[in-house]
């Protein structure tokens, strides 16, 4: 807050409301595409019911409001949501205004991607220690996870990418049957040495979408997949624990007023909106 307050003393903290998704990074799914293609061909496996435990799924939202003091300020948010049995609960953080490190190299859709990951990172390894012996599903490949939130009590986790290079190539393979999955590699966690992710391409239900899921460890693949399948309800073959953390950790746009409302009055920075009124009327949420 008082670099807010320094900010509202800058001649140009003006800034702009700005809800433009950065374009998602591929160069890691490429690599592995190349690699699995040079290997040959891949056995797919069937996933079976596993066993039931507590999933915990964890997602986040950026919205950038604009500039201040020559600096991006943005608003962060996350939602938790734990499901053991058939109960389900949501916890919401945020949404939190947060001006952002200055990186001259970056573009400022890449500063607020940073600075959305290092957020969710935080609230990732906080969740991690109180869901001992869960599943813990995160909306992102672990492979562009900062830090991941790894534990030594039997926690597994599941990064999940719908917009994935690996499943619209290797869907394919999984053919027909209703619940399959296959091991494209197994990559390296350069901080954890011996730490490996298991890179798959899963399809969770008969007729449901093929996405990639990378889970840890990776000699649990196919374990954690059938825990998932056996513990939740699935939406068009996608986990349902993580389409509702999906749903609450979006900004709203009553919530980006309230945010900017509180920072005209309390901290004096001036506003200046460009906002798109189809995109106000027609989607209730807006972030990434």
């Amino acid at each position: 807050m008082d670099e807010l307050k320094r900010a509202s003393r800058d001649p140009t903290g003006v800034f702009f409301l700005n809800g433009q998704e950065a374009d998602q990074d591929l160069e890691d799914e490429a690599a592995i595409l190349g690699q699995v293609v040079q290997d040959g061909d891949l056995e797919p496996a069937a996933i079976a019911p596993g066993t039931r435990r507590r999933l915990v799924a964890v997602d986040g939202s950026v919205v950038q409001l604009g500039f201040a003091g020559g600096r991006p300020l943005l608003s962060l948010k996350a939602a938790v949501v734990i499901r053991s049995g058939s109960s389900m609960r949501v916890r919401v953080v945020g949404p939190l205004p947060k001006l952002a490190s200055v990186v001259q190299s970056s573009s400022t859709d890449s500063v607020a991607l940073i600075e959305l990951r290092r957020f969710e990172s935080l609230v990732q390894k906080l969740v991690s220690r109180e869901a001992p012996e869960s599943v813990l599903l995160l909306d992102m490949p672990l492979t562009r996870v900062p830090e991941l939130p790894l534990s030594a009590d039997g926690t597994s986790v599941i990064g999940i990418a719908k917009n994935s290079v690996l499943a619209a190539h290797l869907g394919h393979l999984l053919g027909k049957a209703e619940r399959v999955a296959l091991l494209a590699r197994r990559a390296q966690l350069l901080p954890y040495p011996g730490g490996e992710v298991g890179v798959t391409v899963a399809r969770l239900e008969k007729g449901g979408i093929a996405f990639r899921a990378d889970v840890f460890p990776a000699d649990r693949w196919i374990d954690a997949l059938s825990d998932v399948v056996a513990s939740d309800a699935l939406i068009s073959g996608y986990p349902e624990t993580l389409t509702v953390a999906h749903a609450f950790s979006r900004h709203s746009w009553a919530e980006i007023a309230a945010i900017k409302s509180v920072l005209e009055r309390r901290y004096g920075l001036r506003v200046h909106e460009e906002v798109d009124v189809s995109a106000a009327v027609l989607s209730p949420f807006d972030g990434r």
